[in-house]
């Protein structure tokens, strides 16, 4: 008579942080004990982009910065690469990298990681916080976790990878299309972006011709956040207000005058101390 296997408890991340590990090995373990279903959704728009994830071979997301994107996209990655039963056996970050000025990156010094390092703050910050700082940097040292910059992808299949391609705004559509043609068996792409946020100044964004071009191509999903998404400081959706086409602002009126302004609509004419005097308190509009 055979054995039934137990399921494998899961822990907290709390609790593994009291394992010791040295290698790969150790590190992919830690990972399929940890228990990935302790994610918490702070809106529907998010609970939407993670199933969307998990049922799609590619998913294109649209939204501002703050509501989660990059948390999300890590995590489902994380959590397929400690799946027993998923065929992910690494992850690999793709951002295009703007030229500033003509500056390529080939021009940046060190190798790669040392060249985008700067870049993927982001990614290897919210890993951090799933996974911990030990087990992400043995995962990064032996190339499970990778990244490649898109000037970098042509010729090569990219095959078992859970592949995330971020602030693909600034991607042209030439890229984005060199970027999909790398999938291979077995891997699954996300590929998020802020098409209010493209630092590409001629042309369409190649992020907004992808989502129009693939809607209703089978295993291709499609996610989206607003303003009303954003879960950092609730202080970033009124600001982001500031940006919209319909918000004038006067240019006839000094950031000065625009300050001195402030300061009397909210009753600050004058300090207890008296440093406020008449030499530094501008003439305000009549």
């Amino acid at each position: 008579m055979s054995k039934i296997k137990s399921s494998q408890k899961k822990v907290s991340l709390h609790e593994l942080n009291n394992h010791t590990i040295n290698n790969k090995r150790q590190a992919l373990k830690d990972l399929k004990m940890l228990d990935f279903n302790e994610l918490q959704y702070k809106n529907p728009a998010q609970k939407r982009f993670y199933t969307t994830i998990s049922k799609k071979d590619i998913t294109f997301c649209i939204g501002p910065a703050g509501c989660g994107k990059t948390y999300l996209s890590v995590h489902r990655a994380l959590r397929e690469l400690g799946d027993k039963e998923s065929s992910i056996d690494g992850i690999v970050i793709v951002k295009p990298l703007v030229e500033a000025a003509g500056e390529k990156i080939g021009y940046l010094p060190g190798d790669v990681e040392e060249k985008t390092l700067p870049f993927m703050m982001s990614f290897y910050y919210n890993m951090e916080q799933i996974i911990g700082k030990q087990r992400l940097q043995i995962l990064k040292e032996s190339n499970v976790i990778q990244v490649i910059p898109m000037a970098y992808m042509r010729g090569i299949t990219l095959s078992n990878k859970f592949v995330i391609l971020d602030e693909a705004q600034n991607a042209t559509p030439e890229q984005i299309k060199m970027f999909v043609t790398r999938l291979g068996a077995g891997s699954k792409y996300i590929i998020t972006g802020d098409l209010a946020q493209s630092d590409i100044k001629r042309g369409k964004s190649g992020l907004e011709d992808a989502v129009k071009r693939f809607a209703g191509v089978h295993g291709v999903g499609l996610a989206q956040f607003r303003e009303k998404d954003i879960v950092r400081h609730s202080l970033v959706r009124r600001l982001l207000k500031r940006y919209k086409e319909n918000f004038q602002i006067i240019d006839e009126v000094s950031a000065e005058k625009t300050i001195s302004m402030w300061i009397h609509e909210n009753g600050l004419d004058s300090l207890p101390d008296g440093s406020m005097n008449k030499d530094f308190h501008y003439q305000l509009k009549k």
